[in-house]
């Protein structure tokens, strides 16, 4: 993946000479970007070293797509492009992956793979209500970085209004 990345920026590089920002974001979109989201939920957890060679490609597509007139800060170019970097990319697919969860659209094998709050215990709860899941206690690192640890908390960290619409509304 890491060898196509290279290519990929290699082309916008290429292009950025003659063509405009729009067709590069084009590009953009349709060379790297589903290099990026193709199984994130699956990969997207490894570790840091494992990442960082694809956030430093994914930076270096992103500096030659940003206008030269803008300051070099790393995050405006993401904000000005509308496009969102790895970490951003992959909090999403978690994000949709726990909606198509809560909506049971993920095949049974994911039936019992996380456990509701209000099953936890009987008390009327703020979190219990919410249509919250347990995130259990995890010590180890590679604990912290599985599905059903960064699945709850980042279910956690969704608005009530998007965790109740039955549709990718957002």
């Amino acid at each position: 993946m890491k060898t196509q990345l290279s290519r990929a920026c290699g082309v916008l590089t290429k292009l950025k000479h003659y063509t405009t920002q729009s067709v590069l974001k084009v590009v953009y979109n349709s060379l790297i970007h589903p290099y990026l989201n193709y199984s994130i939920v699956s990969w997207g957890r490894a570790s840091k070293t494992t990442i960082q060679p694809l956030i430093k490609l994914q930076n270096k597509a992103i500096k030659t797509l940003k206008p030269t007139n803008m300051k070099s800060l790393l995050e405006e170019p993401f904000q000005h492009l509308n496009i969102l970097s790895l970490p951003k990319i992959y909090t999403l697919s978690v994000g949709k992956f726990m909606h198509s969860y809560h909506n049971k659209r993920l095949p049974n094998h994911f039936d019992e793979y996380f456990i509701p709050i209000s099953s936890i215990h009987s008390h009327s709860t703020r979190l219990a209500t919410s249509n919250n899941l347990f995130l259990p206690r995890i010590n180890s690192s590679s604990g912290k970085c599985s599905l059903t640890f960064v699945g709850p908390k980042v279910w956690y960290s969704i608005p009530n209004d998007i965790k109740s619409s039955t549709t990718f509304t957002f």
